[in-house]
């Protein structure tokens, strides 16, 4: 009787922590993904962990300005740079969607001219701005709803 009363709590433990665990997995067809979390690098704080990697996405000019592209607190895409003989310029907002859920990625790099994207949490698809090679940064797009 007592190992009949034994298996029982123990099957009764496995169901208790088996659903403690379920929500956790749930949400990525039971892959668990790292929460994201805030980090701190170069005077701002923004986001990594998760789908945001290590948060920082960097892309260097021809002239040798490296920049840096971050998802901020308030889930905009936020940028600063530093020139080879200078100091890092102040961090800048490049706006967005409120709402981006992935780090920041470089497509479409021609010299100095490429485009930024990130994904975006109301519509699940990534969102994108282009910068000329001149330093021009177009508005946000996607091909959902194309430019032009």
């Amino acid at each position: 009787m007592s190992t009949i009363k034994s298996a029982a709590v123990a099957l009764a433990a496995l169901t208790v922590v088996g659903l403690g665990a379920s929500p956790a997995l749930a949400g990525d067809m039971g892959k668990l993904q790292p929460a994201a979390q805030t980090c701190s690098a170069s005077g701002g704080t923004f986001y990594c962990g998760g789908d945001y990697g290590d948060g920082k996405t960097y892309v260097t000019l021809s002239d040798g300005t490296k920049q840096i592209f971050v998802i901020g607190t308030d889930h905009n895409v936020w940028t600063t740079w530093t020139p080879p003989k200078g100091s890092q310029v102040p961090w800048m907002s490049l706006g967005g969607t409120n709402d981006f859920i992935s780090k920041v990625k470089i497509v479409n790099k021609k010299g100095d001219a490429f485009s930024i994207a990130s994904r975006s949490a109301a519509i699940n698809a990534d969102v994108y701005r282009d910068r000329s090679a001149g330093g021009a940064w177009s508005a946000w797009w996607t091909y959902a709803v194309p430019r032009g």
